[in-house]
């Protein structure tokens, strides 16, 4: 154990091991010696962490044929995914959704000042095509990530540059068309890496058409005509005309662009010091707003448009590694990072010449510092982190027919400003080889400045200064028992400090309210409590069962709202609504379970199953917690002989009544049947088979049955059934 970590951070930092040669095909081996990274961001045996880890391979990613990686972690079974639109995908954690859930790129967070609490499709701007793979971590993680892993930390690996080997020189392409029925979906990808001895580079590119996505036909038999778009709206001749819509199943204005680019460098001196420079470019086409689309007021449909603007990520970081034993560390990693983000609403009501853009511009600055030292039985990883968030948040009403262009309310107080600093130290003692124990500690401290803007804000909006500490801490034991049992229990506390958005945002929400800023709001706290059993036998079986139960207090929760001044209601955009605002509620609770089957049977197969349950309440109001999935999971049946690989399986969700749907409006009970979200499954087939040695098609049917259905929270439908066809050069 003294040299294993070390030793392997080397195979997996460097460039000449891909990463297949660590990490065994999920297909051929089931069992817990799986190496992961992000539960202390360095590499050790998921056999040894007590905290729930699933990983998703390139492998994978790559049967699954995914058109984002919202959809892969969907059609995972393990992560539950809300949709508002076709350029969606929201994932929610143990009960967390949005910006309780910590993304992280390349060991960089993305979470920034103005993710929201509702649901987000940032996961998006992260190529599917690009990664070698995802690591989902349930539960708290504040001590390695501070603030914002409440539910869990989602961390993506992009593919990384190779070295050449003694031959000098090494060229490598993976290529990719794709093309799928239900969106006419059109996918075009290319990467290729170029290895020297001590360079190398790493370029991929992915462009992406989506047409209106298609729901299923079936299924909904009680509530006919659920989901059907029966209307739309068109601009003719300068006005907005209401247009029948001939294909009720297309879901009309669903359709985007997007255009994904990553670049590295690679420089390796001499064995033990490496310098990587990681470039990323994520944007779209506008993305319309499906569910605002087809919203109806007074029975008639109420907007004309309502689009998010082009969605833009522009990432930049450099990484030093030093791998070698000094007095202080055996490992240093050092990731300076810079972020320019850009989002965008544009809407404008049915019949109105004015369009309200506001556009928001997010400047993240960041450094990573992470040092491992093995000392014994004893490993130490301590290191600190630094990021500050600038905001410039710009409104502006555009007349369509003149071009005049006015100022609106911003969405956020522009110039505002959102800064973290934390300290970390974790540590595993190795007490025998049969038991591990496992804590950490972590100190964060956040601030948040706002201004408001007078021309919009009574003078009790004016400023905003806030700061918070937090010093949270974990302690999990794992014990390895005989016959392949295994037994681990964790406790680990959480923080989230409210964010620019939390704090100071205006905007109206679906349900008719408008959500106004509240100053006073304090950070929310969690203790995540689990416990897992596991049984494994090495290559045949792997069957556990996690039990979770997570305390939240001062949780952030939107609820109807009195201004200081005493009032509840407040006019905006020339319209009165029904104030509400983010509050902290006293206390609330999560809890459920998750289970996870591998078993490998006779003739090339494989059989997997997951299931999740989740139940949350909040414990003051005595009302259900938003953002709470309802059961669901997958099973899947697996052959793989020679150069054919096929999967079946089924993807599933129970049903959510209305009684169980939060009073705050963020689960869009609107977008629902009469009694609530519906139970459903589909059925679905994927096949790939390696017609040579570089060239393999692969094709598959999606929702066999073209049920119609709709996930919960989402105000889109399902994809209908979906054929799609792939042809992969690799080389």
């Amino acid at each position: 154990m003294k040299h294993l970590l070390p030793a392997l951070l080397e195979l997996f930092a460097g460039p000449e091991c891909p990463a297949e040669q660590f990490s065994p095909d999920s297909s051929k081996v089931i069992g817990l010696s799986e190496v992961v990274v992000s539960a202390n961001r360095t590499l050790e045996t998921k056999r040894d962490i007590p905290q729930q880890i699933d990983v998703l391979t390139a492998r994978r990613i790559r049967l699954q044929n995914p058109a984002t990686i919202a959809d892969a972690l969907q059609n995972s079974g393990w992560v539950f995914v809300q949709k508002s639109q076709h350029g969606g995908g929201s994932p929610v954690m143990r009960g967390f959704e949005a910006n309780k859930v910590l993304l992280v790129v390349d060991g960089v967070r993305l979470n920034n000042a103005i993710y929201r609490a509702g649901h987000l499709q940032n996961i998006l701007s992260v190529d599917a095509n690009a990664l070698e793979r995802v690591e989902i971590l349930n539960g708290a993680g504040a001590v390695m990530y501070g603030s914002d892993a409440l539910g869990g930390v989602i961390s993506l690996y992009t593919k990384q540059p190779r070295l050449a080997d003694s031959t000098g020189f090494a060229a490598r392409t993976t290529n990719l068309l794709r093309y799928a029925t239900a969106a006419r979906e059109k996918t075009a990808h290319t990467d290729f890496s170029l290895g020297w001895k001590r360079w190398a580079t790493f370029t991929s590119i992915t462009a992406t058409d989506f047409d209106d996505l298609r729901k299923g036909r079936h299924g909904i038999d009680a509530y006919p005509g659920f989901g059907e778009v029966k209307q739309y709206v068109e601009r003719q001749n300068g006005k907005d005309v209401v247009v029948a819509n001939d294909e009720v199943n297309r879901q009309k204005f669903t359709g985007y662009r997007q255009l994904d680019v990553v670049q590295k460098l690679l420089f390796q001196p001499k064995t033990g010091q490496r310098h990587l420079l990681n470039l990323q470019l994520s944007t779209t086409s506008d993305v319309p707003r499906f569910d605002r689309l087809q919203t109806y007021r007074n029975g008639a449909l109420r907007y004309a448009e309502w689009d998010y603007g082009p969605q833009k990520r522009l990432f930049g970081s450099y990484q030093l590694e030093l791998t070698r034993r000094r007095g202080l560390f055996d490992v240093l990693r050092l990731t300076p990072a810079v972020q320019a983000v850009e989002e965008s609403r544009l809407v404008r009501d049915f019949g109105k010449d004015v369009r309200q853009e506001n556009t928001e511009k997010v400047r993240v600055l960041s450094a990573n510092l992470d040092l491992f030292k093995n000392i014994g039985r004893h490993e130490l990883r301590y290191g600190a982190e630094l990021t500050h968030n600038r905001v410039r948040s710009i409104g502006e009403g555009v007349n369509v027919v003149t071009g005049a262009v006015t100022p609106i309310v911003t969405r956020y107080p522009n110039g505002s400003t959102y800064a973290t600093q934390g300290l970390y130290a974790a540590h595993r003692w190795e007490i025998t080889d049969r038991l591990i124990l496992s804590d950490g500690l972590r100190y964060s401290r956040v601030q948040v400045n706002a201004e408001f803007d007078p021309r919009f804000f009574d003078t009790q909006y004016r400023q905003v200064d806030q700061s918070s500490a937090s010093l949270d801490g974990n302690v999990g034991l794992v014990a390895l028992l005989p016959a392949g049992l295994r037994l681990s229990g964790l406790v680990a506390t959480g923080f989230r400090n409210p964010n620019v958005d939390d704090i100071n945002k205006t905007f109206e929400q679906n349900n008719g309210t408008l959500i106004v800023p509240n100053p006073g709001l304090k950070p929310e706290r969690v203790v995540n409590y689990e416990v897992e059993l596991s049984e494994t036998v090495q290559d045949r079986l792997l069957v556990s069962l996690t039990g979770f139960y997570t305390t939240l207090r001062d949780a952030l929760v939107v609820r109807p709202f009195t201004t200081p001044d005493g009032k509840t209601t407040t006019t905006y955009n020339g319209q009165t609504y029904a104030t509400v605002a983010t509050v902290n509620t006293g206390k609330a609770r999560i809890r459920g379970v998750a289970a996870r089957a591998q078993l490998a049977l006779p003739a090339h197969l494989r059989l997997d199953g997951t299931l999740t349950y989740t139940q949350g309440r909040d414990r003051v109001a005595d009302v259900p917690l938003d953002h709470i999935s309802p059961l669901y999971g997958r099973a899947a049946l697996t052959y793989q002989q020679a150069k054919l690989t096929a999967e079946g399986s089924v993807l599933f969700n129970g049903r959510k009544r209305v009684h169980e749907y939060s009073p705050s409006g963020e689960d869009n009970l609107p977008q629902a049947t009469p009694v609530g979200a519906l139970g459903w499954y589909t059925l679905n087939l994927r096949t790939s088979y390696q017609l040579t040695r570089s060239w393999a098609v692969q094709a598959g049917l999606e929702n066999i049955l073209d049920t119609n259905y709709r996930v919960f929270a989402s105000g889109i439908s399902g994809a209908g059934r979906n054929f799609f066809l792939a042809v992969r050069f690799e080389r």
